[in-house]
């Protein structure tokens, strides 16, 4: 799972009443992918990309969900300058793209639900009745 997937996740269930948000990490296995030859993105088409997401990336779930995968290195808060900096927007793509928590736990700041992941997939299935919005 990546950075990015994690930083749109949240606990929908009745329970945690929509402060879900964010779900800390507890990692077991990370994956930090290296650039390969065959990767068709250019660095200015990940540039483009991370200049696009940032106005709905959550910097501060970003931040933590770095940190609790072991990297330390990014900013805690992004200026202007940062948003503009070729160099940093590389790097933060590379963040986003190819750090992948393997094997973990997410757990709901709220109620304290954890969710399974395994492989790289979070496991969030929910019975309908701990949906906020059960058919009934």
């Amino acid at each position: 799972m990546r950075l990015l997937t994690h930083n749109t996740m949240t606990n929908n269930t009745a329970e945690a009443a929509g402060k879900g948000f964010p779900l800390k990490i507890t990692a077991t296995e990370v994956r930090v992918d290296e650039p390969t030859s065959v990767d068709n993105n250019t660095e200015e088409n990940q540039i483009a990309f991370v200049k696009g997401i940032l106005g709905i990336l959550d910097w501060s779930t970003l931040v933590q969900g770095a940190s609790d995968l072991g990297l330390n290195t990014l900013p805690p808060t992004l200026t202007e300058e940062l948003a503009d900096d070729p160099v940093f927007l590389k790097a933060l793509y590379h963040v986003l793209m190819n750090v992948h928590l393997v094997k973990g736990i997410l757990t709901c700041p709220k109620t304290g639900k954890e969710f399974p992941v395994t492989n790289g997939i979070a496991h969030m299935m929910l019975e309908e009745e701990e949906c906020e919005n059960p058919r009934l």
